[in-house]
């Protein structure tokens, strides 16, 4: 029987990060968002003047098919970010205005703008678990990658504070630019920004800034006043201290957070399944050995698994008593 766990937020204080997020000014700022990058048909310039060649013009073609849809999925996805946990958001918020950021280098330098894959499917979290804005696209060309090329640029990862303002994300664009043109090449569609009209400019720089704005409502998190931890904490150490518990949620961003929280809190037996695990089937038999009919030594088994929603169609997971789904329904 479904149980709903209420955990309390304090909109008198600024000491409740969730009380900074689930707030309307936070709101007002996704839903005002013009998300330029993922409505980039919208900022084609006229072909009479820009001349296109026949291959750019076969790139600004593609635009026009689902940007419209992507815009949507972009701003819908943020809001369910902010459903699943503070920290999956803020890292999204950092990321979109980095790409912003890489964006705007090329413009105000004159040099070509680095397109990803334009593709729904990447912002769809059915499909898919990770950030779209911290994906280095697939490599198109045929041809091995060396090992350099196979790297995966995550440049916020080592951050443990926001960076510091407007300058600082410049800076990390420029740098971030020099790996895509170098390291990189291979994996974008790449546009004279001559191609597009002043606005994309604008709309990229006010988008940015109005998420530094949200950046600095939310500081830095601070999962010791995670009350949605907290009472996940409650649940797993006292209400069931021994029961096998399936804890889901729709992002990658999340599962690794919680993971890390409860290992750092004491919590034993804790393992983590996103679309990234490269076998997932051995982490689902260390967790339900005995419906899976599989020997497990004792050390070996699981009792918490973490897990998007990678886990939730053709996997034995009945040894679980309990079964959470982190994000906010």
């Amino acid at each position: 029987m479904p149980r709903t766990i209420t955990f309390q937020t304090d909109g008198e204080t600024q000491d409740d990060p969730y009380a900074r997020l689930y707030a309307e000014p936070v709101v007002e700022a996704i839903n005002a968002l013009t998300l330029p990058r993922y409505g980039l048909a919208n900022y084609i310039a006229p072909m009479k003047r820009t001349h296109p060649t026949p291959a750019e013009k076969q790139q600004l073609d593609s635009l026009s098919r689902a940007d419209k849809r992507l815009m949507g999925f972009c701003r819908t996805n943020l809001f369910k970010r902010l459903e699943s946990g503070g920290p999956a958001f803020i890292e999204s918020i950092e990321r979109h205005i980095l790409r912003n950021f890489v964006f705007l280098h090329a413009i105000e330098h004159g040099l070509d703008i680095p397109l990803g894959t334009q593709d729904v499917g990447l912002l769809d979290p059915q499909q898919n678990d990770l950030d779209e804005d911290a994906l280095v696209p697939d490599v198109e060309d045929e041809g091995e990658e060396s090992e350099q090329d196979a790297l995966t640029i995550d440049p916020l990862a080592e951050q443990t504070v926001p960076l510091p303002g407007e300058s600082a994300y410049r800076k990390l664009a420029a740098e971030i630019y020099q790996q895509y043109q170098i390291l990189y090449r291979r994996r974008f569609k790449w546009l004279r920004p001559s191609l597009f009209t002043s606005h994309l400019q604008r709309d990229l720089l006010q988008d940015a800034r109005a998420l530094l704005a949200v950046l600095a409502r939310c500081d830095r998190w601070d999962a010791s006043r995670d009350k949605k931890l907290a009472a996940l904490v409650e649940l797993l150490t006292h209400r069931h201290p021994e029961e096998k518990v399936l804890i889901f949620t729709q992002f990658a961003d999340t599962v690794a957070y919680l993971t890390e929280q409860l290992r750092a809190l004491g919590i034993e037996s804790v393992e983590a399944v996103t679309g990234d695990v490269e076998d997932p089937t051995r982490l689902v038999w260390r967790f339900s050995p005995r419906s899976n009919d599989k020997t497990i030594s004792p050390e070996d088994e699981v009792r918490i698994l973490i897990a998007t929603d990678v886990l939730s169609e053709g996997q034995n997971l009945q040894d679980a008593v309990i079964v959470v789904n982190y994000d906010l329904p």
